[in-house]
């Protein structure tokens, strides 16, 4: 298949500001899968796999406003969709940009090739945190790709740390369901945690199948009954590490793997739509299968009781992890 040139400079301006010079992008690619790599954030963009039954498909949910400056909305929300490491994860005291410095500013290539790249950016002086590093490297014989993250301290600290994948979301009865692996409790957002959209009840235990309360006395199945939902944040704690999206209609799978010591549990993150109470953004379809080490996005309002989340980091060596996504064909479709 032809393929774009492997960097090219892109009319993504900061949000709220001059647009002023393009912010970089990359492309990488093989016969299995291509994506394009944004400099803000680090995030993996346009993902393509290419299934062993010719069909391409793009597995992640992406803005309709990347090239359009939207006024006062930080850099990741400018950008939102494909996915990006966030250090530290959600709203913390340690930095005051939600999901981490790193989220919302350019990062710098250090190394490409063909089917892979390394970027690092470094955090600014007086920062818990000192730099971090991604590659990200296409399987060389499957529809994969293989990321790390290594994150060096300037002092032994203990972060919330977390992935932001956002996926697409289709609305079509029975178009998407998720399969979400082994795991334990899983329990909807506090109510000073859950977005204002929410349709769900605050606090909400669901049960081993999915059924969940919502707030007009209904029940929703949060594995395939997504377009039920609002804008929502559910948190699977104790999971082992893999979920799968199934697309019935376009004939695929979407599956992230982790090591579930890195990230013990998983967050939800249903936008549908999402954004609309923070930001003055357009509608914006998808849903965000997050691993983290953390509270919902507010490790600081872990209940009184439960071990605090959060990845203990030394300054002595980096904290590395290391995570794949992955598409397959489904089968037994009928497309």
């Amino acid at each position: 298949m032809p393929q774009r040139p492997l960097f090219a400079d892109a009319s993504l301006a900061a949000p709220g500001t001059n647009p002023g010079p393009p912010v970089k992008r990359w492309h990488i690619a093989n016969a299995f899968c291509d994506l394009d790599v944004f400099a803000i954030g680090a995030a993996m963009h346009h993902v393509r796999f290419h299934l062993t039954n010719g069909k391409t498909v793009s597995p992640l949910a992406e803005a309709t406003w990347h090239d359009t400056p939207l006024e006062n909305v930080a850099p990741h929300v400018q950008h939102i969709g494909g996915e990006w490491p966030c250090i530290p994860f959600g709203t913390t005291g340690h930095d005051r940009h939600h999901h981490g410095y790193g989220s919302d500013n350019a990062w710098q290539l250090e190394d490409i090739s063909a089917t892979s790249l390394r970027l690092g950016i470094e955090y600014p002086a007086g920062h818990v945190v000192k730099k971090l590093v991604r590659t990200i490297e296409l399987a060389p014989d499957r529809a994969a790709i293989d990321c790390g993250l290594h994150i060096y301290v300037n002092a032994d600290c203990a972060l919330p740390v977390g992935l932001h994948p956002i996926f697409k979301l289709p609305q079509e009865e029975g178009a998407f369901d998720i399969r979400p692996g082994a795991h334990g409790q899983v329990l909807t957002a506090p109510h000073d945690i859950a977005p204002r959209d929410s349709v769900l009840g605050a606090h909400e235990r669901v049960s081993d199948t999915g059924q969940v309360r919502r707030k007009d006395g209904q029940n929703s199945n949060i594995w395939r009954q997504t377009s039920q939902l609002g804008e929502e944040i559910i948190a699977i704690f104790d999971s082992k590490g893999q979920m799968t999206l199934n697309y019935p209609q376009e004939g695929f799978s979407a599956t992230l793997d982790w090591n579930a010591r890195d990230f013990p549990h998983c967050l939800i993150w249903v936008a549908n739509p999402g954004l609309q109470a923070i930001s003055p953004a357009p509608h914006f379809q998808g849903i965000g299968i997050e691993p983290v080490n953390s509270y919902f996005d507010r490790n600081d309002m872990t209940p009184e009781g439960m071990l605090q989340a959060g990845v203990a980091l030394s300054a002595r060596q980096p904290w590395s992890c290391h995570y794949r996504l992955s598409g397959a064909v489904l089968e037994n479709t009928s497309n």
